[in-house]
């Protein structure tokens, strides 16, 4: 491969870039995206960036907007004279240009900077979702579909259908158990494309495949009757798609969509996402696939390592990172040793790398065997040992070797210079949660503060094993069931109370959770939570005290508290009952993470990370403690074990047992296969270490000869290629000490004995002892402090009549609602002659609001001729029918309301728009319900609504049409409030609109509202009419504030945002009082149904300062 030359020219065709471990793929995907858009290659709007995961998408669009911002900068300052330091490559690169040249790539950046929101940096799945809405009726799919993340229930319910419909009725004992169809099932449905294997079996080995392809196809059948997918369907919906007959048409228009495309982590994709890919990019336009197959180690979730080999045997360019930015020379040059020719797969070798850190950044001590930058602890006795006592052995050396390098003042060097070593700094990866379970409670009896994510899964903890004990006794109180509640956590008894317990003892916890299951059936999992903590043994601690006396009892409390969460949530959704437990007892099978369901604990990032290394993957820590690397048990094959490996280029699926013909040579390609994913862990465990890698080597009865640290240790390591399977401890090379291995201490690994210590417990610093107290609460609560909205600070005062009004015809009762009902006394009459209304007939309310705000939101409205206007009305149709199924509202049918909202869409709106209808705003122009959130002030902050209402007035010239809108808002109901806390809202939409000196940003908001008694006519809608109903409900207040907002979103948006060139005012809608196309202005220049309000751009400004807490203290 050629080495990665950000500089270079830019791929054109297919190309891979393989980034090894800490070589910044991260920056370098970021300056090929930078280098496309300031080059004018693409516009932001047709690049996309995929990855597959949504915190990786996140990072990705996150790093993209701020390198495009710094490069912008970097260009500016140095055609100003002012850079004040070098340019890095990529940015010296876009400088070396005619100064025309550079100031047009400065004002692509900047635009590209912009529209960044509008480009496709998304998960695979988010992609694949946006290219079918982007084929339309070329995809293949329902639309009224919807997607389910987990379909464990769905599933379960077709294998015991199945089930019973195949073997109940026959003679004889079914040919496998209802568990073993379960597995079959699971098995078969996470690998949906993958070919049922072996062919030609008949009898009960037959029947183990058929079942499976069954469950297979009814799993099908009953998605479609629900209208339900899950993500495999919409890879497999969008693959064939692009086979079908419209195939070329539909890859032709996502060509257009996306006309460079760069994949990140591209060694976790699966052969339907690579098909993709290829079938609508490869050799099309750009695809650059960036990944490290070094650190394939997802097969378990569907990634295949062979579709990247695939693409790089396709791709026209071959591109490498090979200089390390994360970790120091020291431990590159032991991670380049150990892995020295060694290959992780076919095609798959280890290149050696360099180091961009030439120096330690661990400053230890004089004498500190930390200095090395790797460790070997070697345990070999002459007698091999038993698997759980060199575990033991090892977690008693680690917990030792981890107190001794906490307590040894040793620093840590990072952007601000030394500093003291934080238990944060260290982490220790393990191959499963059951064993960093283990290395957990040693270090914490030992005083280590730990923080234990091993599958970053809140269903991998002995809180949910005891919330899944209670529920099942719960749920079935037989005897076996309550036993085991009586021992978990909740009621709080052990082995030996439970033991000696009489019958009396025993009947009360009986009544116990008697009680509680009352509970849980009247009320849910929230109350039988409260009752549990409430309860516990009677006259004994409640559950929080029991587990705060003992290590690790504020993560434990954490845990039992989240998964109550969890549980109510689904209660509440309606899985209940016997469907509670089994969804509960399958997510403890499959410790899934879901975004949801990660374990918290704030004081986590002050202590050790014990995480399973594929939880560790992409982050890095100064020190990796491995005390696994060498400890691998293999199990023989099973009849009911499933075999996932590749045949002929293809991954197949082998359920036929282990008695099936052929299975020893199927089972030797899967064995062959799982040790090539074990030496990928290994890769990707030791190359999270930044300073110092430790690992630990045990001589044991059954669990070295085959782990991934021995055969790399005891190969030839001279000759190029896979190690070994195994090598038996037994015979040479396998029966070596790692200290006889030259090569080890070359490369700067310092191989040490490990021998049993005694405990030890880390010292606590001098004088912090605690004193154990109740924790007293002795802070004021701030009762001004409040998360609102304009209908919260209106609440008090929306159905107030102005105050020109006389007092006895206020109305007597105010609403909440944004759309607000006038009084009788309020409403105009109907002037004579006047034109209806195209909505007179329509109800009123604020379920008839939300259902044309929702039409608004999601239709294609752009219809920019007269023309056009027959297909804006087909859609018009379709929405309001989809929105009236989903949003019905008593009396209004859809075809009425899509004829009666028709003329709001073609009404132009003056000079809001430049004389443009809502049609003819193109969608990609038009960005809708933008919500916000910002904060009010700080804990000190006294700004009150009466200094906006100040503001107001001093801004706002006579001749603005809310001039007296300032005293209105003075009113003390609603000026004495204190603006203090979190403001939030969502404007309906903001329009972007073309002005000649560029766009300008409208915030518009629809409005419902009926201004007119009788025969609803348009004259109701005058603009002297529509300035009376702002002001009565407070629509100025929403509409600065909304301003406010889209002036925050600019200003971190906009590449030379200027809020007076900027900001286009706010346009408030009525839309019954809209009349259409040829809608023509009044006499004052207005057309009716519009309200347009230009606040100056200064207040705008000054406001948002003021919120921001610049007011009164």
């Amino acid at each position: 491969m050629i080495p990665f030359d950000p500089t270079g020219p830019l791929p054109q065709g297919t190309a891979v870039l393989e980034a090894s471990a800490g070589t910044g793929k991260t920056y370098a995907i970021a300056a090929l995206a930078t280098r496309y858009l300031a080059e004018g290659v693409v516009a932001a709007d047709r690049l996309a960036v995929i990855s597959f995961s949504r915190i990786a998408s996140a990072e990705l669009r996150s790093r993209v907007r701020e390198r495009l911002r710094s490069s912008a900068a970097t260009l500016t300052a140095s055609l100003a004279g002012t850079l004040d330091h070098a340019p890095d490559p990529t940015d010296a690169l876009l400088l070396d240009a005619p100064a025309d040249e550079v100031h047009a790539r400065i004002r692509r950046l900047n635009r590209a900077v912009s529209a960044l929101d509008a480009a496709s940096i998304m998960t695979i799945h988010q992609f694949c979702q946006a290219m079918l809405e982007e084929l339309g009726v070329l995809a293949e799919q329902d639309p009224q579909a919807t997607l389910v993340e987990d379909l464990t229930l769905l599933l379960e319910q077709v294998v015991d259908d199945l089930y019973l419909a195949r073997y109940a009725q026959t003679d004889g004992e079914p040919p496998f158990s209802v568990d073993v169809a379960r597995k079959l099932a699971r098995e078969a449905v996470e690998l949906p494309d993958a070919p049922l294997v072996p062919s030609g079996l008949g009898g009960r080995r037959a029947e183990r495949l058929a079942f499976a392809a069954a469950v297979r196809e009814e799993l099908a059948v009953r998605k479609r009757r629900l209208g339900v997918y899950s993500f495999d369907d919409q890879l497999a919906r969008l693959r064939d798609s692009l086979r079908g007959p419209t195939g070329q048409a539909g890859a032709e228009r996502l060509r257009r969509r996306c006309r460079v495309v760069l994949v990140d982590e591209f060694q976790d994709t699966d052969p339907v996402q690579w098909e993709v890919l290829r079938a609508t990019f490869s050799g099309h336009v750009p695809l650059v696939l960036i990944g490290d197959p070094k650190q394939s180690i997802y097969a378990f979730r569907g990634a295949d390592v062979v579709a990247y080999t695939d693409a790089v045997a396709e791709a026209g360019e071959k591109y490498s990172l090979a200089r390390n930015h994360r970790a120091d020379a020291g431990v590159v040059g032991v991670v380049n040793a150990l892995f020295a020719n060694a290959s992780l797969g076919p095609g798959i070798d280890v290149p050696a790398v360099t180091a961009s850190h030439t120096e330690s950044r661990l400053l230890l001590p004089p004498g500190s065997p930390w200095a090395a930058p790797g460790r070997l602890r070697c345990l070999a006795p002459e007698q091999l040992l038993r698997a759980d006592d060199a575990r033991d052995t090892i977690v008693a050396d680690l917990t030792a070797e981890l107190i001794g390098l906490l307590e040894s003042g040793a620093q840590v060097v990072d952007t601000d210079g030394p500093r003291e070593l934080r238990a944060s700094d260290i982490a220790i990866l393990v191959s499963t949660n059951r064993r960093g379970r283990h290395v957990a409670d040693a270090l914490t009896g030992a005083g280590v503060p730990v923080a234990f994510a091993g599958a970053d899964s809140i269903f991998a903890t002995h809180a949910a094993e005891d919330w899944l004990t209670l529920l099942r006794a719960l749920e079935q109180p037989r005897r076996t069931a309550v036993r085991a509640a009586i021992l978990t956590d909740f009621v709080g008894a052990d082995l030996t109370m439970l033991a000696s317990a009489d019958d009396q003892r025993f009947t009360a916890w009986a009544g116990l959770l008697q009680g509680w299951s009352r509970v849980l059936a009247g009320h849910g999992v929230a109350a039988l939570f409260a009752a549990v903590q409430a309860d516990g043994r009677s006259g004994e601690r409640g559950l929080a005290e029991r587990l705060l006396r003992r290590p690790r009892g504020e993560r434990d409390l954490t845990d039992y508290r989240h998964l109550a969460e969890i549980l109510h949530s689904q209660h509440t959704a309606g899985v209940r009952g016997q469907a509670l437990v089994a969804w509960l007892a399958e997510e403890v099978r499959r410790a899934a993470s879901t975004s949801d369901r990660v374990r918290r604990l704030e004081t986590d990032r002050f202590a050790v990370q014990i995480m399973t290394v594929h939880k560790a993957k992409g982050l890095q820590f100064p020190v990796v403690l491995l005390p696994e690397a060498a400890d691998l048990w293999v199990p023989d094959d099973t009849e009911d074990q499933a075999l996932a490996f590749h045949s002929d280029g293809r991954r197949v699926l082998d359920l036929g047992g282990s008695t099936a013909p052929g299975r020893e040579e199927r089972h030797a390609r899967y064995a062959e296969e799982q040790a090539e994913d074990r030496l990928r862990s290994l890769y990707v465990a030791v190359t999270r270490a930044q300073s110092q890698v430790t690992l630990w080597w045990a001589r044991t009865m059954a669990t070295t000869a085959a782990s991934p640290l021995h055969r790399l240790l005891f190969r030839r390591t001279d000759r190029p290629g896979a190690p070994e399977p195994a090598y038996p401890l037994d015979t040479p090379p396998g029966d070596g000490h790692p200290r006889d291995l030259p090569w080890l201490a070359a490369a700067g690994c310092r191989v040490e004995e490990c021998v049993p210590r005694s405990a030890v417990r880390l010292a606590r610093p001098a004088g912090t002892v605690p004193v154990l107290a109740l924790a007293g609460f002795d802070r004021e609560v701030d009762s001004l402090w409040r998360r609102t909205s304009y209908s919260g600070l209106t609440e008090a005062v929306h159905a107030r009549a102005p105050l020109a009004a006389a007092p006895e015809e206020a109305p007597e009762a105010a609403t909440l609602a944004d759309e607000p009902e006038a009084d009788a006394d309020v409403l105009a009459a109907s002037p004579a002659g006047g034109s209806p209304s195209p909505m007179a007939e329509l109800p009123g309310g604020t379920a008839f609001g939300s259902l044309v705000h929702h039409v608004l939101e999601n239709l294609d409205w752009y219809a920019p001729a007269a023309a056009d206007e027959p297909g804006l009305a087909a859609r018009l149709r379709e929405a309001t029918a989809a929105a009236s199924a989903r949003f019905p509202v008593a009396g209004v049918g859809a075809d009425a309301l899509a004829t009666a909202m028709l003329p709001s869409l073609v009404t132009p709106l003056g000079s809001l728009s430049g004389g443009l209808p809502l049609a003819g705003i193109p969608t990609a122009d038009r960005l809708s319900e933008l919500t916000f959130e910002f904060a009010l002030g700080t804990a000190a902050s006294r700004t009150t609504l009466g200094d906006v209402a100040s503001l107001l007035g001093r801004w706002l010239p006579a001749d603005d049409p809310l001039a007296g809108y300032p005293e209105e808002l003075a009113h003390p109901l609603l000026g004495e409030q204190v603006l203090r806390g979190f403001l939030t809202g969502s404007i309906d939409s903001v329009l972007r609109v073309a002005g000649p000196d560029g766009p300008r940003f409208v915030v518009v908001d629809y409005k419902t509202n009926r201004l007119g008694m009788g025969d609803l006519v348009l004259e109701h809608y005058t603009r002297p009419a529509m300035v009376e109903e702002m002001v009565r409900t407070h629509y100025p207040l929403q509409a600065i504030l909304y301003c406010v907002a889209l002036h925050r979103f600019l200003r971190a948006r906009l590449a030379g945002y200027e809020p007076e060139r900027h900001l286009g005012g706010a346009g408030y809608l009525f839309v019954r009082g809209m009349g259409g196309r040829d809608a023509q202005p009044g006499a004052d220049g207005t057309i009716t149904g519009v309200f347009d309000w230009f606040p100056p751009a200064g207040l705008v400004a000054e406001l948002s300062d003021l919120l921001a807490d610049r007011g009164r203290r």
